[in-house]
């Protein structure tokens, strides 16, 4: 092993110890075993880089064995226990409303779970500000209605989080959060399935859902009037468009404003049985696009700041056609990457030879992964 100056690294040289970005440490920029191509060497200069250790005598080319062709994921906000505990607390309270049963024992423990379920959330999300939610995490299932209602409680604590809310502000919120579509219970299954663009007179129907979620918590004695308020006016609009009363500006409920940015991005991202998902990117676009008009310009601040829409390690097809994997992403919306296929490192927001660049999609890690082996076994 030698440690050498970066203006003595050459092409071909295999690194013996990972690179961190940060002197302080965090996730690697560059992982031991990769061997060092000119596109690297441009990229650790900008990065500040100033020296390296390396293999005395590296091997001739990657394998697909070899730990630079992967970048480690950083570890999940949300647990796979928590994740099936929220859906199944999620599935027996939507049961049991749909049939119309009162708060009678097996509810009330159903409820009591939620609670523990929101009180995790808080826990898992922290009290580190500057801690990041990976959305990535959220869109692990395709299923809709129960992962759209824990993906809006998780994204609406965060941004809470982030707005100095206490612990109980936040499980009050959590709660509102995950319970925000109890109402649909109340709307048929051919309106709320249907692949297809709604008829003004089923989109009526739907809109009811707010309402009757909130008639219901009324009626079950479930949770206080702020947390009841969140539910009921999630689909006001800051500009008085929403429903179902109509309500603007500083009328509508604080809680209810922050839900409304969650869940307009959750369903913005999701697959639906009428329309493809839009990219994290795209999603974030169309929300800082209604700001002023639908929503509430702190929060959306608030929102941009807390998520990672392209954690590290995660795979984007760039609108050139390249796989890359996220070596960086400190500029939410523009990361730095590494092409699979050239190991080009490219700075999406500060080299200006990528400005015309854009993140086309996602690539799932299957994908990434076959292609990966491809690219070793070539």
């Amino acid at each position: 092993m030698a440690r050498i100056w970066i203006n003595d690294l050459r092409a071909g040289m295999v690194l013996e110890k990972d690179i961190y970005a940060s002197a302080v440490g965090g996730l690697p920029l560059l992982r031991r075993g990769i061997a060092i191509t000119e596109p690297f060497l441009d990229g650790l200069r900008k990065r500040g880089v100033f020296a390296v250790f390396i293999r005395e005598n590296p091997p001739p080319r990657l394998t697909r064995r070899d730990p630079g062709l992967f970048v480690p994921r950083e570890r999940p906000l949300l647990t796979k226990k928590l994740r099936t505990q929220a859906i199944t607390s999620l599935e027996a309270l939507f049961g049991s409303i749909s049939r119309g049963e009162d708060l009678y024992a097996p509810t009330v423990k159903i409820l009591q779970h939620i609670d523990e379920v929101v009180e995790q959330l808080v826990a898992a999300i922290g009290d580190d500000r500057a801690a990041l939610v990976n959305i990535s995490d959220l869109k692990a299932y395709d299923e809709y209605t129960f992962h759209h209602s824990l993906s809006v409680a998780v994204l609406a604590i965060a941004i809470g989080q982030y707005m100095g809310f206490d612990k109980a502000a936040l499980n009050r919120l959590g709660k509102a959060a995950i319970m925000h579509d109890i109402g649909k219970t109340a709307v048929p299954l051919e309106i709320l399935n249907k692949p297809a663009k709604l008829t003004p007179e089923e989109f009526d129907i739907v809109k009811t859902h707010s309402a009757a979620g909130y008639y219901y918590l009324v009626a079950q004695g479930i949770g206080d009037d702020p947390l009841r308020q969140g539910v009921l006016s999630h689909h006001e609009r800051l500009d008085g468009t929403g429903y179902p009363h109509g309500l603007s500006g500083d009328e509508i409920p604080l809680l209810a404003r922050i839900i409304s940015v969650a869940d307009v991005y959750d369903a913005l991202t999701s697959h639906r049985p009428y329309r493809n998902p839009l990219g994290p990117a795209e999603a974030i676009e169309y929300i800082m696009g209604g700001v002023g008009t639908a929503f509430d310009y702190d929060i959306v601040d608030s929102f941009i700041k807390k998520v990672r829409l392209y954690p590290v390690g995660s795979y984007v097809e760039l609108s050139s056609g390249k796989v890359c994997v996220v070596l960086d992403s400190e500029n939410h919306l523009r990361p730095v990457v590494r092409a699979l296929d050239t190991s080009e490192i490219m700075d999406l927001f500060r080299d200006p030879r990528c400005l015309s660049l854009v993140i086309r999609r996602v690539v799932p890690d299957e994908e990434a992964h076959a292609l990966m082996r491809g690219i070793a076994g070539a």
